[in-house]
């Protein structure tokens, strides 16, 4: 097996992740806007369940 092919599909970490709490404290978006929009798949989350830490960058990133 091509373990060169594995390591490309491999999603990255970013080096930015914080707490849902942090996030609100850091934005002022509130937790519930937050926690629904992880729920949503709007949001990437890592990290195990009820304790999910989410990258800052992807929060702010720019409104279309």
């Amino acid at each position: 097996m091509n373990t060169k092919l594995l390591m490309e599909v491999r999603p990255s970490i970013p080096s930015d992740l914080v707490s849902v709490r942090q996030a609100n404290e850091i934005t002022g978006i509130t937790e519930r806007t937050i926690w629904r929009k992880i729920r949503a798949r709007e949001l990437q989350a890592w990290g195990p369940r009820r304790c999910y830490r989410i990258s800052l960058s992807e929060l702010l990133r720019p409104v279309r």
